[in-house]
């Protein structure tokens, strides 16, 4: 599990169109009632028409949201640690399991707002923090912060 971060950062580089082909959606089909041609699957459908639609949902908020969580938090940890002798890496871990939690009894679990996806807010958390890691490459300390940040997130989603 030491380089899940690796995985991740390639799997949120993929451009977007090969989540079609690895997960294909297909349009939908929508039947009108107006007799004027028979296409592909349409065709067993006597006196329907075929609409073909391509929906483009809306982004996961909770995935969005988390991913600028960990944004934050690096630039917040790097900001606060400047001019001590704290490492901005530990600084940013104290921070995540902060956010991630160790669950009861250290800590009164808080209650969550309803209808929010948390397995949403940490996967984009996670994979956000894979990318990052694998643009500290200058800063191994940092990129392996970030490593152990992505095995806790991957840890609430599990």
């Amino acid at each position: 599990m030491a380089s899940i971060w690796k995985l991740l950062s390639r799997v949120g580089s993929l451009p977007p169109e090969a989540f079609d082909a690895i997960f294909p959606q297909g349009p939908d089909l929508v039947l009108v009632d107006q007799p004027t041609r028979f296409l592909g699957a349409a065709s067993r459908f006597r006196g329907a028409d075929e609409v073909m639609l391509n929906p483009q949902p809306l982004p996961p908020h909770e995935a969005a949201v988390g991913a600028a969580l960990v944004g934050r938090l690096l630039n917040s940890a790097i900001i606060v640690v400047s001019g001590r002798e704290e490492s901005p890496g530990r600084a940013f871990l104290t921070e995540i399991d902060e956010w991630c939690g160790t669950g009861w009894p250290r800590k009164w679990p808080r209650p969550k707002p309803r209808g929010w996806d948390n397995e949403a807010m940490f996967t984009g958390a996670a994979l956000y923090a894979a990318h990052l890691a694998a643009h500290y490459e200058h800063n191994p300390d940092m990129q392996e912060a970030l490593g152990v940040a992505v095995d806790q997130l991957v840890a609430q989603v599990a």
